[in-house]
């Protein structure tokens, strides 16, 4: 996928994180706590707005599948070097590759969370990109390794 038409942050788990705190209801494969969020920001051929909801569901199978392939490619190079990583699945918030939670995972929220300056739409699931409006189709992997390990995994596959 074209690089302006994607783009990644990697953003360290705060120890006080909704995710560290109900890992066992999230992630109840995982013994150990996850240490980085990858968040992926798939830039929509048109506003995801509410306006053309067959032609927006179209758009969001195609940027899944763009994801689904990312995410797995992400998966395979972190299971290669023995790193614990979860692709979520951005229709259902439940882990791809673990066994589903008690709880989803809520992109938005965690959007709000982690980078203050995407903004969420109130008592919805839209979300605002700076840049995109709501052209966006939002994605999350975590990982049991560092920011560095994981940018470089990052580079392998995009």
């Amino acid at each position: 996928m074209n690089s302006k038409n994607l783009e990644i942050f990697v953003k360290t788990i705060k120890i006080n994180d909704y995710i560290i705190l109900n890992k066992e209801k999230l992630l109840p494969d995982w013994q150990q706590v996850p240490k980085t969020i990858i968040f992926l920001f798939f830039r929509c051929q048109h506003s995801l707005n509410g306006n053309n909801l067959k032609s927006e569901e179209i758009e969001k199978e195609r940027l899944l599948l763009e994801f689904y392939t990312l995410g797995k490619k992400f998966y395979y190079h972190s299971q290669n070097q023995k790193i614990l990583s979860e692709v979520i699945c951005p229709k259902t918030g439940f882990p791809i590759y673990s066994n589903k939670g008690k709880e989803i995972f809520i992109t938005q929220q965690l959007v709000k969370r982690y980078l203050p300056s995407f903004k969420v739409k109130t008592k919805e699931c839209g979300l605002f990109h700076p840049l995109w409006g709501q052209a966006v189709y939002p994605c999350i992997i975590l990982s049991g390794a560092e920011l560095t390990i994981n940018k470089s995994i990052i580079s392998a596959i995009t």
